[in-house]
């Protein structure tokens, strides 16, 4: 009699092309599941979920009836009740390593935009204009304050790409030590002198119940009003509501960002019709290479969990397991 092959449901993937069955080998069924009715139902008798965007709360979490891993499609595990997974035994993982580089050049890419007045001048140049008076005052990079709110991967790749540049920058994260090899590339200073300083404010922090709002609207108004925010982490870093207030009112000077606290935004979203906010659709992860690792480390992770051995990069150590 043949053995019952272990099951792996994936709730939603960014592979345009669907999965390949040879990701989890001979012994195991994999179940793409995307926009599926059923795919809850699915879950229930799974060895190994996988998502990227479906959330997976406490309740998903208690019907499953011999799950080892849930295995976040990317970084950040806020999407997933790891509590509950703990608490059920069950691991939690992610890939930290993915699109570190696409992310750091993304964050780049909108700090230059900003600073540079890149999105006014090509309005300006396609409504048929050609005055370089029209994006504003502008400074030389070189001297100016990045601080960033978060020293992990990104963090750090954003702070030696900046550093090249000629910015100045200082860095809070709680976790870091100082003697922390990606502290040398930053000051590490306290939250509150880095929204003081920073000419421009780079968010690399994951979205937990302590950062969420972290920039609140007493935050913003302690930036200096020439400042820009930046953000290629979490929406919900940020107060959205107090960051339009800001915006509008000329307390900071504009704001890039590629993640937003509803995604996607809807089409009169008052934040998308303000002249000093650039938009990108929550792309910073976004290369052919980028995708190729993520699948990589994702299913490293499942045919890790599949023969009985704890996931590189779980987040948690389940309660009833060695």
């Amino acid at each position: 009699m043949m053995a019952t092959l272990k099951r792996v449901v994936v709730l939603d993937h960014p592979e345009p092309q669907g999965l390949d069955p040879a990701l989890v080998g001979p012994e195991a069924e994999l179940i793409d599941a995307s926009g599926r009715h059923d795919a809850f139902e699915l879950c229930r008798s799974a060895d190994v979920i996988v998502t990227d965007t479906v959330p997976v709360p406490a309740a998903l979490v208690a019907g499953l009836e011999r799950c080892r891993l849930i295995c976040e499609y990317g970084v950040g595990v806020d999407n997933i009740d790891v509590p509950a997974a703990t608490a059920a035994g069950i691991y939690v993982s992610r890939v930290p390593s993915y699109c570190v580089e696409e992310l750091a050049d993304h964050a780049v890419a909108l700090i230059l935009a900003s600073t540079r007045g890149i999105v006014r001048y090509h309005d300006h140049v396609r409504g048929g204009g050609w005055d370089y008076r029209q994006a504003g005052t502008l400074r030389r990079t070189r001297g100016q304050v990045l601080g960033l709110l978060g020293m992990g991967h990104a963090g750090h790749a954003v702070a030696v790409r900046a550093a090249a540049l000629g910015f100045r920058v200082l860095a809070t994260d709680p976790v870091i030590d100082p003697g922390d090899s990606r502290a040398g590339a930053a000051e590490l200073v306290p939250l509150e002198r880095l929204v003081a300083e920073a000419d421009v404010l780079s968010l690399h922090a994951p979205l937990t119940p302590a950062t969420t709002h972290v920039i609140s609207a007493a935050r913003l108004a302690a930036m200096k009003p020439t400042a820009y925010l930046v953000n290629t982490a979490r929406g919900g870093l940020v107060d959205q509501e107090a960051l339009v207030a800001a915006l509008r009112a000329g307390r900071i000077a504009g704001a890039a960002l590629d993640v937003l606290a509803a995604e996607p935004p809807q089409v009169h979203e008052e934040l998308l019709g303000l002249p000093n906010v650039i938009v990108t659709p929550h792309a910073g992860f976004y290369s052919e290479e980028s995708l190729a690792d993520l699948t990589h480390g994702v299913f490293t992770e499942v045919r890790a969990a599949l023969s009985g051995l704890r996931p590189r990069n779980a987040v948690n150590q389940p309660l009833d397991t060695d």
